[in-house]
């Protein structure tokens, strides 16, 4: 299964926040959407990097009387993992585990087209999974039962 198929399935709405706005802001958000993270995109859609709980709960650590006033430029994560449409499900979750992420931006064509959380690729996973399960099965019903020696 390829990354397009699951960016289809779950859809293209992407939730952004810019460099500049406060953690307040992107806690509110995060709480309202009841998401964990935000991709940080410039004025003009470039993805610049992308804003998650573990960040602010850092920011929290290190700063908690002025946390709410940190902009996210300051503590987003700027070195992407990015992945592409043709690129396969079980790269990616491989590339997720081994990295430590649960966001994904997918970039087609030079532009960020969605962001996939690592519930999603395990949700498209287990349906691939399933569905190879059942395969099996009917082709182990449908195996001739009277074959040589019987």
């Amino acid at each position: 299964m390829h990354i397009s198929a699951i960016l289809k399935d779950k859809g293209d709405v992407v939730h952004s926040t810019s460099p500049d706005q406060s953690l307040q802001g992107v806690v509110d958000t995060l709480l309202g959407l009841r998401i964990s993270s935000l991709v940080v995109l410039s004025p003009t859609g470039e993805l610049l990097g992308i804003v998650t709980e573990r960040d602010i709960v850092r920011t929290l650590k290190s700063s908690p009387d002025t946390w709410m006033t940190v902009r996210v430029e300051e503590v987003m994560t700027r070195e992407l993992y990015v992945a592409g449409p043709d690129d396969s499900l079980g790269t990616v979750i491989r590339e997720m585990r081994e990295r430590h992420i649960r966001h994904l931006p997918v970039i087609v064509d030079g532009k960020l087209a969605g962001v996939l959380s690592i519930r999603d690729l395990i949700a498209s996973s287990m349906t691939e999974l399933e569905r190879h399960n059942d395969m099996l099965k009917r082709y182990i019903n449908d195996w001739p039962q009277d074959g040589p020696g019987q």
